[in-house]
């Protein structure tokens, strides 16, 4: 419990920096606005790309494992969308709210903690499901949300524009760049690589620090019951709909299905802000993060209270990051891993 409280404990404080600064008049609206934009189109797309070209997908893949992810994923979401929807909400507003449901902050939080809890299982479960979660979930939710721009047009028209205009984003291309180059076993040369990684470690801060001076701005008024109903479908529906999903697709490892259930348990994305905010929904988003990072110190305890015995990490276990002398940066939609091992892309 120890462990998990330090692990979210950062993330309040940078949200509390942020909504400081913002409340306290440090830094104007229109500074927030631009380092979100930063964040969604500069720091989160670098990120993406260096996680993504540095997994050998060949080596990891598990095809039970990404069924039964993203088949629980799809359908809470779907679940949800439709939810929304029959609530009066927006398009966009129903596909937004669906991410938040479904897409896990899997390198910031649900990594760390099913390392510790876990052990090496955790180090082949978080590509598996970054890859679900970038490669599905968030393109299927953007996709979404830009189709219901002009919902009078015509829908094969409608449809072609939000996928141009998908196409266009830094996130979907640095999605399909870098599964295209991962999957070739392309690497960038050292001087484009570290330059990447340092826009890329720029984003998990940057991010939380938005959060915050978006929060400044977000009266509880404005707020509605929809917080409540996103982070149900995160910490509760999703864990389960993945666990439902092992079971019905079978073989799976055990500790691989622990590590999915804990990382399925983890609260949404850090970035789910800044693609609230794109759709005029970043106070929801930010609120609904704020809850369910709360609130998913009970919900991952539980998950890691209900493993079966021999699942869990000995006590004295070295998390696989540091076994492979690994480095992690994490946040929402993606992660870093170098592994400075023999072989290993620095």
């Amino acid at each position: 419990m120890t462990a998990i409280l330090a692990t979210t404990l950062p993330i309040f404080l940078l949200i509390a920096l942020g909504f400081g600064a913002a409340r306290l008049g440090a830094v104007p609206p229109d500074f927030i606005s631009g380092l979100g934009f930063f964040v969604l189109n500069f720091a989160l797309p670098a990120l993406v790309l260096n996680a993504l070209l540095g997994q050998d997908f060949a080596t990891t893949f598990n095809a039970g494992y990404v069924a039964a992810y993203a088949g629980g994923s799809l359908v809470v979401f779907l679940g949800a969308l439709a939810f929304f929807r029959m609530l009066g909400r927006t398009l966009s507003h129903a596909a937004i709210a669906s991410l938040g449901g479904v897409a896990s902050n899997s390198g910031f939080v649900g990594f760390p903690v099913a390392s510790l809890a876990i052990g090496a299982p955790a180090l082949t479960a978080l590509p598996l499901s970054m890859l679900v979660e970038n490669a599905l979930i968030i393109p299927l939710a953007l996709g979404l949300a830009e189709a219901s721009r002009g919902d009078a047009r015509p829908v094969t028209r409608m449809v072609a524009d939000a996928g141009a205009r998908l196409v266009r984003m830094p996130l979907f291309l640095a999605i399909l760049v870098g599964i295209l180059l991962s999957l070739a076993g392309v690497s960038l040369p050292a001087p484009l690589d570290r330059a990447i990684g340092m826009v890329a470690d720029a984003s998990a801060a940057c991010a939380l620090f938005v959060v915050g001076g978006t929060l400044a701005g977000v009266g509880l008024a404005s707020l509605n019951t929809d917080v409540a109903w996103i982070v149900l479908a995160k910490l509760i529906l999703h864990p389960l709909a993945v666990a439902a999903g092992f079971v019905l697709i079978g073989g799976v490892p055990a500790g691989l299905m622990a590590a999915g259930l804990i990382l399925a348990a983890s609260p949404m994305l850090t970035v789910f802000p800044i693609f609230g905010q794109r759709f005029g929904l970043g106070g929801l988003a930010a609120a609904a993060l704020v809850a369910a990072t709360a609130a998913s110190f009970l919900t991952l305890t539980t998950v890691i209270a209900m493993l079966p015995t021999g699942i869990a990490a000995p006590p004295d276990a070295t998390p696989p990051a540091e076994t492979a002398d690994a480095r992690l940066t994490g946040v929402g939609a993606g992660f870093q891993i170098v592994i400075s091992a023999p072989g290993g892309r620095q």
